[in-house]
């Protein structure tokens, strides 16, 4: 058996990211139960990181795949543990009791299939916010928590895989999923992760197949009508694109990371 917490982490071509990810694993108290590195076919350092750290990897494999998701999924598969948690590269645990506090939780809710945690978002600004787990009755308006802070029982979630039809959303269409089958929620609203945010990451990059996989999960898992699809997608842009001008704003006034290294006071 593989315990009760798997952490699995998905790399390509993320050397810095892997080795923070890394770091941030080797860093618990309480460690997982296994970990788990699947990295897409790096052609940088990232297997050179993955062999500094390979006393504390169960298993790890390195080839082409059709995406994050697809590694994802990979990983879900080869996993053990009774609950499943992915810390992608680039991705960090809040603090080092983070895993403790995750197994504190779990077993306070024996059973629970979904337990969703807070992010700390670390901005391309420099900037720190913190988002706060939300019920799950608020999915239609997005994830009640992001991938990083949410732990998923394993035997639930192979029933429920990502979808590689959604390339940016697919955690969105597993967990739409699950929900509307019935799974069992929990929340802990403390931070679980640090979610490295960056401006040419995929997903910020697609804005217009970001929507598009979002229509698809809410019309054909939700069962929403356009009315309430339209509303919701409207939402989402008002929300994108405010926080897009947030943060041109902040590093107006402020500078950007890289400058404020560059020039420091």
């Amino acid at each position: 058996m593989g315990g009760l917490i798997s952490v699995i982490t998905v790399n390509l071509d993320d050397a810095p990211g892997l080795r923070a990810t890394a770091l941030s694993v080797a860093a618990q108290e309480r460690p997982p139960d296994e970990w788990i590195v699947i990295d897409g076919g790096s052609a940088d350092g990232s297997i050179a990181v993955i062999h500094d750290f390979e006393h504390l990897i169960r298993c790890w494999t390195s080839a082409a795949d059709r995406g994050v998701y697809d590694g994802m999924n990979r990983g879900l598969r080869r996993a053990r543990g009774r609950y499943v948690l992915f810390m992608n590269a680039g991705d960090r645990f809040a603090g080092p009791d983070s895993l403790a506090r995750i197994a504190d939780a779990l077993q306070a809710s024996p059973g629970v299939d979904l337990l969703f945690g807070g992010t700390i978002l670390a901005l391309p600004s420099g900037q720190r916010l913190y988002r706060p787990p939300r019920p799950a009755a608020r999915l239609r308006h997005g994830l009640p928590a992001y991938h990083q802070a949410t732990v998923i029982r394993r035997a639930a979630h192979l029933m429920a895989p990502y979808d590689l039809t959604l390339p940016i959303s697919g955690d969105y269409g597993a967990i739409a999923t699950l929900i509307s089958r019935g799974a069992s929620t929990s929340r802990m609203d403390r931070p679980i992760a640090i979610r490295a945010c960056h401006p040419n990451s995929l997903s910020e990059r697609a804005t217009a197949r970001r929507f598009a996989d979002f229509v698809s999960v809410q019309r054909q898992v939700l069962d929403l009508g356009l009315g309430s699809v339209a509303a919701h997608i409207a939402r989402l842009a008002l929300v994108h694109f405010a926080y897009r001008a947030r943060q041109r704003i902040h590093i107006r006034r402020n500078g950007s990371p890289q400058q404020r290294q560059a020039n420091p006071t």
